[in-house]
């Protein structure tokens, strides 16, 4: 005897060209699929974009993290630069004290570049917005290589703030979405080639101890 099955049973559901139509039964396997779209591991062919070697480092009494961004753009992402879009890259870090709730006790820092696309003269500038540099780039590989490049992204935190409190440290780099134009920000949510991004890196301040990656 078969099991019974989960879809369901449109029966009152009206037949269109030998077909029957049953919203009930659509909507069941739009869900299905983007459960099962979220749960597959992600393909190198829409890009990636991760942390590389992270590592938090003092520059004397201030902290910082010291890492390079591994960015290699998908054909969605390079088609909209090449039409003008602006791609914002973020890297989150996050510094708390362990077991604490307070929002007092969290400091959130963000680092952002900017990569965009010159079509007056066919260079793609890319631009640190916490320094304000710019840099301009015959080819986009050329940006990409710029961003791989090791550096040290300032935490604030100071050797003071250490002292007195045992600190954790984690980060992150993701494309910050909610600065694409607005006709744009609610389709990228639905596609894979937007949504590149690192898991979280954790690290122990006082012995700058490595934690669970995830």
């Amino acid at each position: 005897m078969p099991e019974p099955s989960n879809i369901p049973n449109c029966r009152g559901a009206r037949k269109t060209a030998g077909a029957r139509f049953c919203p009930a039964r659509l909507a069941w396997m739009v869900f299905i699929s983007l459960l099962l779209s979220a749960c597959t591991a992600p393909d190198e062919r829409v890009g990636h974009l991760r942390l590389i070697n992270p590592e938090p480092q003092w520059h004397d009494d201030t902290l910082g993290l010291q890492t390079g961004i591994d960015f290699q753009p998908g054909p969605d992402i390079i088609e909209a630069l090449n039409h003008g879009v602006t791609v914002h890259i973020r890297v989150v870090i996050h510094i708390r004290r362990p077991r604490e709730v307070l929002i007092a006790d969290e400091r959130t820092r963000n680092h952002r570049f900017e990569i965009r696309y010159l079509p007056l003269i066919r260079h793609y500038e890319l631009t640190d917005l916490k320094s304000g540099e710019r840099r301009s780039f015959p080819r986009l590989s050329m940006v990409l290589e710029a961003l791989a490049q090791p550096q040290w992204l300032d935490t604030r935190l100071t050797a003071e703030h250490k002292s007195s409190h045992d600190w954790r440290m984690r980060a992150r780099v993701d494309i910050d979405r909610t600065r694409l134009p607005s006709p744009m920000r609610l389709p990228v949510w639905f596609e894979s080639g937007w949504r590149l991004g690192d898991s979280w890196h954790h690290w122990r301040i006082d012995t700058m101890e490595p934690l669970a990656h995830g």
